[in-house]
């Protein structure tokens, strides 16, 4: 598996009402590859349906990962939309359904308002 010198990437997602996005890359090398699913993930009475969220994400991870060299995720930060109020399942299952499924040790979860000051602010840049 390729990634940074300690053999480590990064996976970057965001879920909206216009889909869920996905990047997967390496501290060294940024961003190596993308993925969209125009699909919104479902929400229900939970909230945003973990289950769901999953089933879209693994698909375009593993082609993300073929694409990037086989680059072995261990963190991931995740964008949702309607976090704040409709996140409760999905805080709860998602750090070890990344765990499970890609190796992830570390996971940020951030509201869409809070992912829409950051992204245009770039890394380093938010208080």
């Amino acid at each position: 598996m390729t990634g940074a010198s300690d053999g480590s990437g990064f996976l970057a997602v965001d879920s909206g009402g216009s889909g869920l996005r996905a990047v997967v890359g390496t501290a060294e090398r940024g961003p190596l590859a993308h993925r969209v699913s125009a699909e919104p993930v479902r929400t229900g009475v939970r909230g945003i349906d973990p289950a769901h969220f999953m089933a879209q994400l693994v698909p375009l991870v593993r082609a993300l990962t073929a694409e990037a060299g086989q680059v072995r995720l261990t963190a991931a930060v995740v964008g949702a939309a309607g976090l704040a109020s409709l996140g409760d399942a999905l805080r709860a299952e998602l750090p070890d359904a990344l765990a499970r499924e890609f190796g992830v040790r570390r996971v940020a979860l951030a509201a869409d308002a809070v992912t829409a000051y950051a992204g245009p602010s770039g890394p380093g840049r938010v208080p």
